[in-house]
């Protein structure tokens, strides 16, 4: 898997370099073709001061809570259970309790979301009264994330699996340690593609 992602972030670093070489020498030998440079100086300019702001996107975010998710459900020890829902009742009773709360958690946070989308005028339903778009629309994937590392962590703790704080923390940066890689490669696609942008005026 590793091996994989290397290579996708080196193709992507290197599309980034033949799409500077590219615009330079397209624009220089036909300069009404409509491209812009990224090694003119108003692309030199572009590059510099863009490079940040390039990255704060959505996908950034979404990246960062699906790591700390995964890292939750994965030291939590609640994917086990739930693939077989008929052993897990005959497991340790810590291990049914747990279910269980997490069960109620679920439940609760499911009321929760229908009285803040589906009674009139709820507050996360756009000014038109439509869900889609909304600030539940563009909340939702976040949402997702802090339910499942909320359930997780809470299967974790009623379960054993997490005996203190400090379990529950590494077990969230736990998460991003794994999708470190997936970062770098974000990095390297989120400035090819702002460049693409740039260069053909998108």
């Amino acid at each position: 898997m590793m091996k994989w992602i290397s290579r996708i972030a080196a193709v992507l670093f290197f599309a980034e370099m033949v799409l500077i070489l590219v615009s330079w020498i397209v624009t220089a030998a036909k300069p009404e073709i409509g491209m812009r440079s990224l090694l003119s100086e108003e692309g030199v300019r572009w590059l510099f001061g863009h490079f940040t702001s390039n990255l704060l996107t959505p996908l950034l975010a979404w990246l960062l809570f699906g790591a700390m998710t995964y890292g939750a459900v994965r030291c939590s020890g609640i994917v086990a259970p739930l693939r077989n829902l008929r052993s897990a009742y005959r497991s340790s009773y810590r291990q049914r309790f747990a279910l269980q709360v997490v069960a109620v958690e679920v439940i609760v946070a499911l009321i929760i979301i229908l009285l803040l989308t589906l009674v009139p005028h709820a507050p996360l339903l756009s000014v038109t009264g439509s869900l889609f778009p909304s600030s539940f629309s563009h909340s939702i994937v976040p949402l997702l994330c802090f339910c499942t590392t909320l359930f997780a962590l809470t299967y974790g703790a009623f379960s054993g699996s997490f005996t203190s704080l400090t379990d529950m923390f590494r077990a969230l940066y736990a998460g991003i340690v794994s999708a470190a890689p997936l970062f770098v490669v974000y990095v390297f696609a989120a400035e090819l593609y702002f460049s693409l942008l740039f260069v053909f005026g998108l």
